[in-house]
């Protein structure tokens, strides 16, 4: 059977317009959101199933690469989102994730910038360069996220030279901050029936980053990865389900 998180995408209006997966798939079951939810401009339309897709423009992201080869590896770079490359939090700070090859890379660049381009917190950290899903929470020099506004993230392994160029191979995404309507149950709530609530609420970065924080307390937790394992495979990202939990930059 399928697992209890599924994910749909919340339209212009209050309920779901539409849904990833077809039919049931449990209970953790996410909502995406819809065109009123991504930011204002376009970069072309297409459509996946009954999702139609309102990606960031070209205006907000001009240096942007969204994608890019595989420099050799089995998957490329890939952020960790629906295919709208948008994705809803409650927190003013959020946690994102990325897969991350094997590049061998010590350090990757990330920065954050507001819808109109402008800076917001950019860094430097240290990776292992090892294979699999990190992830980057915002710290607290970072300025909190507003309640309603776009963010392009973006993310870079640095070349063993220490040079970051314009053409490096890099990854980004977009994220929006929402008042929560989940309620908490503190400690009580299981982290399957709390990722369930925001996956049905569209909250994507939270209900991802709820399975991941369980998963590395217990990784031998079969139910917690067939989860994970659903959850991914219901916004296409099936070639990532399965691979290894990384670090936490």
């Amino acid at each position: 059977s399928r697992g209890n998180v599924e994910f749909e995408l919340p339209g212009e209006s209050a309920s779901p317009r539409t849904s990833i997966g077809g039919g049931s798939r449990g209970d953790v079951e996410f909502d995406l959101p819809g065109e009123s939810a991504s930011p204002r401009t376009s970069i072309g339309g297409g459509s996946r199933g009954d999702v139609e897709f309102d990606l960031p423009g070209e205006s907000a992201s001009p240096r942007t690469s969204i994608g890019g080869g595989s420099r050799g590896s089995k998957l490329p770079l890939t952020a960790l989102l629906p295919p709208t490359k948008h994705g809803y939090t409650v927190s003013p700070r959020p946690t994102l994730f990325v897969y991350m090859p094997a590049l061998g890379a010590t350090e990757v660049f990330f920065s954050l910038q507001d819808e109109q381009g402008n800076s917001q917190y950019h860094t430097t950290l240290k990776s292992s360069g090892q294979e699999g899903v990190i992830s980057i929470t915002l710290p607290e020099a970072a300025p909190e996220l507003k309640i309603g506004q776009n963010y392009l993230w973006y993310l870079a392994p640095i070349e063993p030279d220490g040079i970051l160029r314009p053409d490096n191979y890099s990854v980004s995404g977009w994220v929006k901050r929402v008042k929560s309507t989940v309620s908490y149950q503190g400690s009580s709530k299981s982290a399957i029936a709390l990722a369930t609530e925001y996956a049905k609420a569209g909250i994507w970065y939270d209900t991802l980053e709820v399975l991941v924080t369980a998963q590395r307390l217990d990784p031998d937790n079969t139910t917690l990865a067939n989860e994970w394992k659903d959850l991914l495979e219901q916004v296409g990202l099936d070639a990532i389900a399965t691979q290894p939990m990384g670090e936490q930059l």
